[in-house]
């Protein structure tokens, strides 16, 4: 029974950490939109791939050394300046829906792509660590299974947004899913302008 406890509470804590809307769920959208549901799925899996080594290191004592103030601002401001960077190339792309001779996303990128960003997501380890002490604080004993119900539930939300995501987009022409594409990328670069005024400020009260 303690087994099974482990695994549900993982899957809620894998849940209430992928499901808060901001800049992952953002790229996870971007990704879909712009090279379909594999692309999404893809990213899904490398954001859940980070939930799963961020539960595992806290099961071990080690969040506490990822969440320090003093390391926050600059993981805030290389997030911000990728985010920048997705939002540039979102809207420099001309050609949104898949087309006969297109070349398919590379399923390795994406996913490489949704690590690296969600280890520099600042928002990452501390969504962790509070859905984690929340869930794990309903057990008697957290063990590991409770990673495993994380990246479970991480990717269950993911797989279901890119899916539903996926569909829509199906259902759009192309005019329509050029508008969608710009606005996802508005929202990427003001998220990523709002993460970089947040460094700025962690920075200037570091300093003083």
């Amino acid at each position: 029974m303690s087994a099974m406890a482990c695994l549900l509470a993982g899957i809620g804590a894998g849940l209430s950490i992928a499901m808060p809307f901001g800049p992952t769920s953002m790229m996870c959208v971007e990704r879909t939109l712009a090279d379909g549901m594999r692309a999404g799925m893809a990213t899904g899996l490398g954001v859940a791939t980070v939930h799963l080594s961020y539960s595992t290191l806290a099961l071990l004592g080690g969040m506490t050394l990822m969440s320090k103030p003093e390391h926050a601002s600059l993981m805030t401001f290389a997030a911000g300046l990728l985010l920048l960077y997705f939002a540039a190339r979102l809207w420099r792309r001309e050609l949104v829906a898949a087309t006969p001779n297109g070349v398919p996303a590379s399923f390795a990128r994406a996913y490489c792509g949704a690590v690296c960003f969600g280890f520099i997501n600042p928002v990452t380890p501390a969504l962790c660590a509070a859905s984690l002490t929340a869930f794990a604080s309903q057990i008697a004993a957290p063990g590991g299974l409770l990673p495993i119900g994380v990246f479970a539930g991480s990717l269950a939300w993911w797989l279901t947004l890119s899916i539903g995501i996926s569909r829509l987009r199906q259902r759009l022409n192309l005019g329509t899913l050029a508008l969608a594409n710009r606005g996802a990328g508005i929202l990427l670069a003001i998220l990523g302008l709002s993460m970089l005024a947040t460094s700025f400020a962690g920075l200037a009260q570091i300093v003083s």
